[in-house]
C-alpha cells in the first residue's frame, strides 16, 4: 500500500513510542491507518461524556486530545512539555486526561492517588508532580511524598480514597474498556477529534495533525 506524506510524517513521529507492557511496535503506521473505523467503534463522543475525566483548556475548544498515560511510562513523560507548548500556543485545543495504569499495581495506587486528588481540586497539580517525575515511581510511599511535597492535604486524600473507592474504581474501568475496544498496545495513546494516534509526537508534529483536522483533510 502505497503510504501518503502526512501517514510517512506520523510514523516517523512514533519513534517516540508507545511502551505499553505488551511493548507496542514503535512503527505503528499501519494502525494509524485504522484510526476512524476504530474510534467510531467506541464513539468518539463517548469518550468526550464522562465527567469524572479531568481536562485542560476551554470548553469551547474545536480540537479535543483525549490521552491515555500511565505515570510510570517514560514516553508519557516526555510527552507533557509537548503538549504544554501546543496549549500555550493553540488557546482552542483542550486535553482529556484518561488515567490508564498498565504498569501494574503501583500504577494502579498511583492512578488512584490522582484521581482522589481531584476531589480537592488538586488532579492536575499532583498530575504534573507525578509526570514530572524523573524515571519511575518506585512505591506507594515515594507516590505520597510527592502528592505531600505538591500541597495535597493528605488526610483529605485518604478520606477521598475510601469515600469515593467506588467512583475511581468506575473511571479506571471505564479507561480500560475504551482502550480495549480502542485496541491500543501502549502508552500513551491519543486521540484527537477521533483520530487515533497511538504513540507520541512533537509539538511541531501535533500542530501539522492539527492543522490537518481543521481543514478537513485526512491525515492518510
Amino acid at each position: 500500500m502505497k503510504r501518503s506524506a502526512p501517514l510517512l510524517m506520523l510514523a516517523a513521529a512514533l519513534t517516540m513510542g508507545a511502551c505499553g507492557p505488551a511493548s507496542a511496535d514503535n512503527g505503528m503506521a499501519a494502525k494509524a491507518a485504522q484510526d476512524m473505523p476504530l474510534v467510531a467503534r467506541v464513539g468518539f463522543n463517548d469518550l468526550l461524556r464522562d465527567p469524572a475525566t479531568p481536562f485542560l483548556g476551554t470548553e469551547n475548544a474545536d480540537i479535543t486530545i483525549i490521552g491515555f498515560m500511565d505515570y510510570n511510562c517514560p514516553y508519557c513523560k516526555k510527552m507533557i512539555p509537548e503538549l504544554d507548548a501546543l496549549m500555550r500556543a493553540d488557546p482552542k485545543v483542550r486535553i482529556l486526561y484518561k488515567e490508564w495504569p498498565i504498569f501494574g499495581a503501583l500504577s494502579d495506587t498511583i492512578s488512584r492517588i490522582a484521581l482522589a486528588a481531584g476531589y480537592q481540586g488538586k488532579y492536575h497539580t499532583i498530575h504534573n508532580a507525578f509526570m514530572a517525575t524523573p524515571g519511575r515511581i518506585q512505591s506507594e510511599q515515594e507516590a505520597r511524598r510527592l502528592a505531600q511535597a505538591a500541597g495535597i492535604n493528605m488526610g483529605q486524600l485518604d478520606r477521598d480514597l475510601t469515600t469515593h473507592r467506588a467512583a475511581i474504581d468506575a473511571v479506571i474501568l471505564r479507561n480500560r474498556r475504551e482502550a480495549a475496544a480502542l485496541a491500543l498496545n501502549g502508552t500513551p495513546a491519543f486521540v484527537i477529534n477521533g483520530n487515533l494516534i497511538p504513540g507520541g509526537m512533537s509539538q511541531q508534529q501535533l500542530q501539522v495533525v492539527i492543522s490537518r483536522i481543521r481543514a478537513g483533510q485526512p491525515l492518510r
